[in-house]
């Protein structure tokens, strides 16, 4: 092409007369510029070519956009919904959550003014076909309450908030007791109710008493239920331990009507029931097997059934228990009663063998030094029986100095007693001046090594009720006088229905309609016990209560009022609540007579009450200490001048929320709560002269330390009392104004 195109240029540049030389320079010339017309032909093609891509491109780019935008709307839109529809499920719970505990408290106060007045009327005097009628009645109300309490349990496992609790318990006395309660309803079928606990199961556990009991009692109760002839038991076997806990298997196994296989799957499903004639037959909600599922597997546990038509059937669940430190399996010829000075600096000791004498029925002392020992013994040997000690168990690497003093010292009987003396020793010699009839054993003996020791130890064990330490004198009541009760209703149904319950009990009744009308009773009136309603016009229940502990604190008690919440309020919380208000005790309607006779039976005489004197202990050691120490608050004034009456204003405004922790405590019965709010209470009390005061916080938590507390509502109220007098003592010493 290029030659071609040569020849065409050469004959017209001949044409035109171009020759010789100049013809190629012309040549040359028109064929360059052929070239750069094609290079600039072919490059523009190639740019329109890649504009057009990129065009394209942009295109393409435009309509990713707009798609990823509208992904984005979709995207949030969805989110918008979901919120709406969390926000709206999240109302719809706590509609419910509301709805149930309306619904619970309008159920539960009709119900109080049916089933108590169904018990009157079983006590008086009916024709035998009348009594039938009330027995029906009252079995058809019981049933209707107890549909009441499975709704409200599967409501709170439905929503998470059914929270376990753990304390120490004997478990052969809460299967005893189920099988109590359950004894009247298998006899009147003719029914067998055994208990059989295997050996080798340990009796005192940690965990929850009450939700165990309900698994129990509802298991028993069907068994007894689709049971017609035969019996029903109960059995509990150890599995596997670790060490801080054991595995337990309890079976309730009966000769009922059986389950066939189908069913059994759906036995545990809320609502559920072996087949629709179950539920005409038989009753129920179907909700009692569900909840006791969800309780097992808080519990961490599982549950099952082993089931034939005709056969019977066996139901079981496994649980993991805590360890209580130290503990054994039941043995006969307990150690219940004695008393032990144990001696040791070793924390470690202390705390073991204070958790483990215990569960053995025995009272542990400790004390650091030998000259503590021998006084505490001396004051025992003087109060005689039940204060005396059975047994001295004595560290040797604590009292390396004076161990042979210690032994020569308790040859002297009449002084120091007839204790016998058991010394611990780790790797440290021992003296060969003991005497020969002294007891050594090594310091970390097996439990069993040690109980056979103490066995052995060459005292008669005492066989009575354990007695508490003599540290607090309360007021004496008199067993022939009527307790006096201010009942503080505003519904007068539940007003004629207590105070009925409480003429049948012997009590003179006093009434108040709400919280303000029951505060003036109260300023004028000398009562034993309040029960209180917690919702009532003018002034509520909770309010009023706080109320009262408010006078309490400003007067100087001799005697704290026990004040106990009556109220159909039984929902999650609605005891803690109570307590926290500063009652003492909590009653769910329905009140039955057993419940309202046990509930005065506890707080009779005012178990709360402030001591008259100090223990014999103190009274040797201070005759009427001062109140405060001045000398505390004069060096305080010299250091920080008039920031101390800011130090005194922040401690009376914190002290009576460190004794409303320990009265909460002690009602409980948490030790650790005890000891926590004692520590911090008498601390700050020494740190603005207090001392009295902070002795008495420093005893609360030593016991609450060492297992030997056995008043601890009598320790609370000796603080409450020495707290009334600090605060007036404190407030005198402010400016006035302040």
């Amino acid at each position: 092409m290029g030659g071609a195109a040569g020849v065409a240029v050469s004959l017209g540049l001949a044409q035109f007369g171009v020759q010789g030389p100049w013809q190629g320079v012309a040549l040359a010339l028109a064929l360059l510029a052929l070239f750069a017309t094609t290079t600039v032909a072919l490059t523009a093609g190639k740019q329109q070519d890649l504009l057009a891509e990129q065009s394209e491109r942009g295109r393409r780019g435009e309509a990713e956009v707009s798609a990823l935008q509208l992904e984005i709307s979709r995207h949030t839109k969805l989110e918008q919904e979901l919120t709406k529809a969390k926000q709206a499920a999240e109302s719809a719970v706590m509609a419910k959550g509301e709805f149930l505990a309306t619904m619970s408290h309008e159920i539960r106060t009709p119900l109080n003014g049916i089933v108590p007045m169904l018990d009157l009327l079983m006590h008086s005097r009916m024709q035998p076909d009348q009594q039938e009628l009330v027995k029906t009645a009252t079995a058809s109300a019981q049933q209707l309450l107890r549909i009441v309490d499975d709704i409200l349990d599967y409501s709170k496992l439905e929503a998470d908030r059914l929270d376990l609790e753990t304390t120490t318990f004997n478990l052969r006395e809460l299967m005893e007791s189920v099988i109590t309660l359950m004894e009247r309803t298998a006899e009147a079928k003719g029914l067998r109710l055994q208990l059989i606990i295997e050996q080798g199961v340990r009796l005192p556990v940690r965990g929850d008493p009450v939700r165990l009991r309900q698994i129990l009692s509802n298991l028993i109760s069907n068994a007894i239920k689709f049971t017609e002839r035969g019996s029903v038991t109960l059995s509990v076997k150890r599995q596997r331990e670790t060490a801080a806990q054991h595995q337990l298997r309890f079976e309730v196994r009966d000769t009922g009507i059986g389950i066939d296989p189908e069913a059994q799957e759906r036995l545990f499903q809320a609502f559920s029931q072996a087949d629709a004639s179950t539920t005409r037959l038989y009753g129920g909600t179907g909700l009692g097997l569900a909840i006791c599922r969800r309780i097992v597997t808080l519990m961490g546990g599982r549950i099952g059934v082993e089931s034939e038509l005709g056969r019977g059937s066996a139901f079981w669940f496994e649980i993991p228990l805590l360890k209580v430190q130290g503990d054994m399996p039941a043995q006969s010829g307990d150690l219940h009663g004695g008393r032990v000075l144990l001696i040791t600096t070793d924390q470690r000791l202390r705390m073991r063998l204070t958790m483990l004498l215990p569960n053995w029925g025995l009272r542990v002392t400790a004390v650091e030094n030998t000259h503590d020992a021998l006084e505490r013994l001396r004051q025992a040997t003087n109060q005689g029986e039940p204060w005396s000690y059975s047994v001295v168990l004595a560290d040797l690497a604590s009292i390396r100095a004076t161990a042979l003093a210690l032994a020569r010292n308790l040859e002297r009987k009449n002084q120091y007693g007839e204790a016998r003396l058991v010394y611990l020793r780790g790797d440290e010699s021992t003296s060969q001046d003991l005497p020969l009839a002294t007891t050594v054993i090594p310091r970390n003996a097996e439990d069993a090594d040690l109980r056979s020791v103490l066995s052995a130890s060459g005292v008669s064990w005492a066989r009575h009720e354990a007695h508490p330490a003599p540290a607090v004198k309360a007021k004496n009541v008199d067993p022939s006088r009527k307790s006096r009760i201010l009942l503080v209703e505003d519904n007068p149904v539940n007003l004629m229905v207590a105070q009925r319950l409480l003429q049948v009990l012997g009590a003179e009744c006093d009434t108040a309609g709400n919280g303000q009308a029951a505060l003036e009773k109260l300023d004028g009136g000398n009562y034993d016990l309040v029960l209180m309603d917690c919702q009532m016009p003018v002034l509520d229940g909770y309010a009023a209560t706080r109320r009262w502990r408010e006078i309490e604190q400003e007067r100087k008690p001799t005697q704290r009022l026990p004040i106990v919440a009556m109220t159909a309020n039984a929902m999650a919380g609605d005891r803690q609540k109570c307590l926290d208000a500063g009652m003492d005790d909590y009653l769910a309607k329905p009140v039955t007579r057993g419940d309202l006779e046990r509930c005065i039976e506890r707080w009779r005489g005012a178990s709360l009450s402030v001591p008259e004197t100090l223990p014999p202990a103190e009274q040797m050691a201070a005759r009427s200490p001062p109140v405060l120490n001045a000398g505390v608050l004069d060096e305080l004034r010299e250091v920080l001048g008039s920031e101390v009456d800011k130090i005194i204003a922040v401690y009376l405004e914190d002290a009576p929320r460190l004794i409303a922790q320990l009265e909460r405590a002690a009602v409980s019965g948490d030790p650790i709560a005890l000891r926590v709010a004692a520590h911090t209470l008498k601390s700050s009390s020494a740190n603005v002269g207090a001392t009295t005061l902070s002795d008495a916080a420093r005893d609360l938590e030593h016991g609450a330390r060492d297992g030997t507390l056995t008043q601890p509502a009598s320790a609370v109220a000796r603080i409450v009392g020495e707290y009334a007098q600090v605060r007036a003592a404190l407030q005198a010493k402010l400016p006035a104004g302040h």
